[in-house]
């Protein structure tokens, strides 16, 4: 082999590794929002998938600001 099939080869494995670590966070990353989203359910709280995404951004912004004041 020379050097372009080794860097061929070395481009696919790289990008098939890179699909499946990826593809296995997604899923923990979604398991993990239906598991906290459950746990609201069954404490009989209504969340809405917007109060979700503000309370997320809430909390980045105040994160952030942490950041700011520190540095």
């Amino acid at each position: 082999m020379n050097f372009v099939q080794y860097m061929l080869a070395f481009l696919v494995l790289y990008l098939c590794a890179y699909a499946l670590i990826n593809r296995v966070c997604q899923c923990i990353e979604h398991c993990a929002t239906a598991r906290a989203y459950s746990k609201f359910r069954e404490n009989g709280v209504l969340v809405k998938m917007d109060d979700v995404e503000a309370g997320i951004m809430k909390s980045k912004k105040e994160k952030n600001n942490v950041k700011e004041t520190v540095s």
